[in-house]
């Protein structure tokens, strides 16, 4: 089951280049045990992102299984955890509201055999700083062949029934799909002393091939508003909106 815990905060000060400190914040509200687990692990069950919404500010953190839900999302969920001070910041952060949604697996799965591969432009947001790693060295452009391997290592690493790392799917997916359209920025995000290169902004994506590829790309990416893309998911990196077209948007400015 995929959740999300949004948090509503009372103090505007806090933006996504802060949010690798909301991880430190998050894990001392947690079982020690658990977070000793969760330091271990490589890819991490769970994603967090801070975002400015009309004025308003959210701390959203999602979790990718019924464990990370129990231990993370229903412990911040108590009415006890209603503020919070960041690291080397004297001002205090109330939490004004707290909203769950969530999605479950046969959820994806009836939007893939429902039809939603007919969509076959998707537009991705990357709300928050993001990069990819490859060889060593940080990618800061969305290669489509990066976004995909990403979303299925992620999905892979949760679910319990299959390995979804397809290395031949993978490549069909990649040889299928075009970015015709995008407009990014790049930017740095600052994690406990270093700045990571990245990139933000959105992107459109058509998809050729089979309905079925498409629905598969589709669901892909509606697990990616949930586990996040790219690297440093867990500290407020990769956080994605998508946004599907039944046209081509690519004459779109």
């Amino acid at each position: 089951m995929l959740r999300e815990l949004s948090m509503e905060l009372s103090n505007h000060s806090i933006s996504y280049f802060q949010s690798s400190r909301l991880q430190g914040v998050l894990m001392e509200q947690i079982d020690s045990g658990y977070a000793e687990i969760l330091h271990l692990q490589g890819l991490k069950p769970y994603s967090l992102a801070v975002r400015r919404e009309k004025g308003r500010t959210f701390w959203y953190v999602r979790t990718l299984t019924d464990e990370a839900y129990e231990k993370i999302i229903c412990v911040l969920r108590n009415p006890d955890f209603h503020s919070f001070k960041l690291k080397n910041i004297s001002e205090t952060f109330e939490i004004l509201h707290k909203s769950v949604k969530e999605k479950s697996e046969k959820e994806l799965m009836n939007d893939f055999y429902a039809g939603i591969g007919e969509m076959k432009y998707i537009n991705i947001l990357f709300e928050t700083p993001t990069a990819f790693k490859s060889g060593g060295r940080y990618v800061i452009y969305p290669e489509l062949k990066n976004v995909y391997f990403s979303l299925m290592n992620k999905y892979s690493a949760i679910c319990e029934d299959a390995n979804m790392l397809d290395q031949d799917l993978l490549e069909q997916l990649s040889e299928n799909s075009e970015i015709v359209r995008y407009k990014l920025h790049s930017l740095s995000f600052p994690i406990e002393g270093i700045k990571i290169p990245a990139f933000m902004g959105e992107i459109g994506i058509c998809i050729s091939g089979p309905h079925t590829l498409a629905s598969y790309a589709n669901m892909l990416c509606e697990f990616g508003e949930y586990a996040g893309i790219g690297i440093k998911t867990a500290m407020g990196m990769g956080s994605i909106k998508i946004e599907r077209r039944e046209r081509d948007d690519r004459q779109r400015t």
